[in-house]
């Protein structure tokens, strides 16, 4: 599915051409008719305390969203090159607060919430519905376009619900300011800037992520999506792609250089300890079913990706799932900070973002570094125009596109 050497570039929706948006909506429906998206969002539901309730959340989705890609780009011959957009919801938030535009909310500011599910199907209070899915019921607007349109619940009823589009509005931490500062860490504002890019840093990092921005979308988007069968609603791998890409800025900006083959780290890494401040947790019920929850840790069964109950140590793992296990990246020295270096250095990962990424955060990003020691020096990538397909993934080498950039955190 990729070789070594080659790349797959992740673009925003709205770059994309008619075409590969279309492209997009067809793996995710075949992906649907054949119950692997459904099968996708199960092991999320099954997973919740492990994705959500420790410091693994941002590698957890990072690894889950990269699987759930490799899934689309398996599908099809066409579809090989098919990578998961992601939602520059930053330009979105400034259209809704610049009155020059003639946008108030998601609905009107942000296409990709109707181009991927529709439309509702109703137009008054009358017309909100259940739906259930894994037994897990919520109550919104019917959506039920592509590419949801042969997608049935628990109770053989179509679609997923949401909130209403035209009345909840894009919350303030989309902002490009709220963004940018979730890379200062309150712990450490005084100290200097070299200090950044310590894991405990990255930690806190990606919990400020998680429960700002991540969480703020999610609860306001409403129905399935601040459920745990979020991944149900076609809108949560893009809504993900962005979560990950704000992650990569970030380990641009605080970048080391690591060896990832060789698997070493730099001293001042590699002797911290990973179970800083008991942070791998964030609930009693994380602690209790992970104890031993450590980045260091490979990415065991017996705690990452059950099915059924988290607790019952006669579940499965990811790997032996008959439908989608192979999608799963899988070694038997496979560890979480082997995902955390997004360029093709990490024969893990494999996948860019186009060079445009969130523009509105990196001009933030360029111009301050108290919040990225880097400016974002060394930032290359391939940036496709608007008339552009993208070429088969082997055209591209990571010499072609990457130079002098190594990021680590």
């Amino acid at each position: 599915m990729m070789t070594a050497g080659t790349i797959d570039v992740r673009q925003e929706w709205n770059e994309l051409t008619d075409y590969d948006r279309e492209l997009y909506l067809d793996a995710v429906e075949t992906a649907i008719e054949r119950g692997l998206h459904q099968r996708f969002a199960l092991w999320h539901v099954n997973s919740q305390v492990w994705a959500h309730d420790t410091c693994s959340f941002f590698l957890w989705h990072r690894y889950f969203t990269r699987a759930y890609e490799r899934m689309l780009q398996s599908l099809m011959a066409r579809m090989e090159n098919v990578t998961i957009p992601y939602w520059n919801i930053v330009r979105d938030y400034n259209k809704q607060e610049d009155g020059s535009y003639k946008c108030r909310e998601y609905g009107t500011c942000s296409s990709i919430v109707y181009d991927l599910g529709g439309k509702p199907t109703g137009s008054s209070e009358e017309d909100i519905y259940y739906r259930a899915y894994f037994d897990i019921e919520e109550l919104g607007w019917i959506h039920q376009g592509p590419p949801i349109q042969n997608m049935w619940d628990d109770k053989q009823r179509g679609g997923t619900v949401r909130f209403d589009m035209l009345v909840e509005r894009i919350p303030k931490g989309c902002s490009a300011t709220e963004v940018s500062n979730l890379f200062i860490d309150p712990k450490h504002q005084e100290e200097s800037s070299s200090l950044l890019s310590t894991k405990q840093n990255a930690l806190n990092f990606w919990r400020r992520l998680q429960v700002g921005v991540h969480d703020n979308v999610h609860d306001t988007v409403g129905g399935f999506m601040r459920r745990p069968a979020s991944p149900i609603d076609p809108l949560f791998f893009p809504w993900h792609s962005t979560i990950d890409a704000i992650g990569y800025l970030y380990e641009i900006c605080h970048h080391q250089i690591v060896d990832i083959e060789n698997e070493s780290l730099p001293a001042t890494v590699e002797n911290q300890d990973w179970n800083w401040d008991n942070s791998c947790w964030y609930t009693p019920e994380a602690k209790e079913l992970y104890p031993d929850a450590r980045y260091r840790n490979s990415l065991s069964k017996e705690w990452f990706l059950q099915t059924g109950s988290e607790s019952n140590s006669s579940n499965i793992s990811i790997w032996e799932d008959p439908l989608i296990g192979s999608f799963f990246m899988n070694s038997d020295d496979l560890t979480w900070w082997n995902l955390l270096n997004t360029t093709t250095s990490n024969p893990q990962l494999g996948y860019i973002y186009s060079d445009n990424i969130l523009p509105e955060v990196q001009e933030l990003l360029r111009n301050d570094s108290k919040i990225c020691p880097t400016n974002l020096k060394g930032m290359r990538r391939f940036s496709p125009t608007k008339t552009d397909r993208l070429q088969p993934r082997s055209s591209f080498t990571a010499q072609e596109i990457i130079t002098d950039f190594v990021p680590a955190w």
